[in-house]
């Protein structure tokens, strides 16, 4: 049984791109998650500030 290290060398570069690319889904989630909730924070506070604002008028 003969080996070709070249399909070998490749089989290893496939590997390693699709584990980057799965790293890198999981942190653009983890970026869109984080921003979302920053974002309802956001939202939050203003609503408070609002809130505010209307009851000295």
């Amino acid at each position: 049984m003969e080996i070709k290290f070249m399909t070998l060398l490749m089989n290893w570069i496939n590997f390693g791109l699709i584990i980057l690319i799965i790293i890198g889904i999981y942190k653009g989630v983890k970026g869109l998650k984080s921003f979302i909730n920053r974002n309802k924070q956001m939202n939050e506070k203003i609503d408070a500030i609002l809130e505010e604002l209307e009851k000295k008028k």
